[in-house]
């Protein structure tokens, strides 16, 4: 049974399979490496690999009865955050940087490219966000423009790259992290304020209670915290209406525009806590 254009769900005999086509060979190395590397550890949060003798394919058991992760959910934020952490610290037995199929993180570049692309599509934009439009591009331009200069991490680690919540699988083996297909290597640091950033939205942007749950993300996050100012779900999720069909662009917009809304009115009080709890740790 074919699920999309690359991924197939595979009876036989013995089991179910998960089968996904790479058609980049890079990106087909890299996942298995990954895979591969985590495997030899014991990493519990992955869902092994098959052997395969099809190239390029990905294969695995299939999943029934899974889910994604809801983050609104405090045993799923807290779940996340402690996979992640797991993650981030196979540094200390794999060295993730001695693998050049695998990029180096650059977090900042995509962030410019990102606001440069929103830019572009003004016109358009102003149509549905009218002055949203510009109070995001005030918030982006303000993080960038006032971003100091940022070392490149001491110690780089293997980052998973897209935190989204349908990427973290509840089975009833527990939650697995699935799809590295964008995997990088860089400051795990980055890695949570990205996921806070999709984490946020799903509690009324409560930085403090999230913050609180959370050790892990004060222990790495506190000197980048200023990087939930940069509006990145906003500038992500109305670049992806961009590319919508007219009728699946009004579906979505059910959803984003009241989104939007609630996320430019909490942005002001969201900055000024950022500041308050950077300035406690100076």
């Amino acid at each position: 049974m074919q699920i999309k254009n690359n991924i197939w769900k595979h009876h036989t005999a013995k089991e179910t399979l998960f089968i996904k086509k790479y058609d980049h060979r890079g990106i087909f190395e890299k996942v298995k490496l990954i895979h591969d590397q985590l495997e030899a550890i014991d990493f519990p949060y992955t869902i092994p690999l098959k052997k395969s003798e099809d190239p390029y394919l990905l294969v695995q058991s299939w999943q029934n009865n899974s889910y994604s992760a809801d983050f609104s959910r405090v045993s799923h934020r807290k779940k996340a955050v402690e996979i992640l952490k797991s993650l981030h610290e196979t540094r200390n037995v794999i060295d993730w940087s001695s693998f050049d199929i695998i990029p180096k993180h650059k977090l900042l570049k995509k962030w410019n490219s990102r606001l440069e692309r929103f830019l572009l599509h003004e016109k358009e934009l102003v149509r549905y966000l009218r002055h949203g439009y510009y109070d995001i591009v005030l918030y982006a331009e303000r993080f960038l423009k006032n971003l100091s200069k940022v070392d490149n991490p001491k110690k780089p680690t293997l980052l998973h790259g897209d935190v989204v919540h349908h990427n973290f699988l509840v089975t009833r083996n527990g939650i697995k992290l699935i799809d590295f297909d964008l995997a990088v290597v860089g400051d795990a640091a980055d890695e949570m304020i990205l996921w806070m950033h999709r984490a946020l939205p799903m509690m009324d942007y409560n930085l403090k209670k999230l913050l609180v749950e959370n050790p892990y993300l004060k222990e790495v996050c506190i000197p980048k915290l200023h990087y939930l100012q940069y509006p990145n779900e906003l500038l992500r999720e109305w670049q992806y209406v961009l590319h919508l069909g007219d009728h699946d662009r009004e579906a979505f917009l059910e959803y984003l525009m009241p989104f939007t809304e609630k996320a430019l009115k909490h942005w002001p009080g969201l900055m000024n806590e950022i500041e308050s709890i950077q300035g406690r740790y100076e």
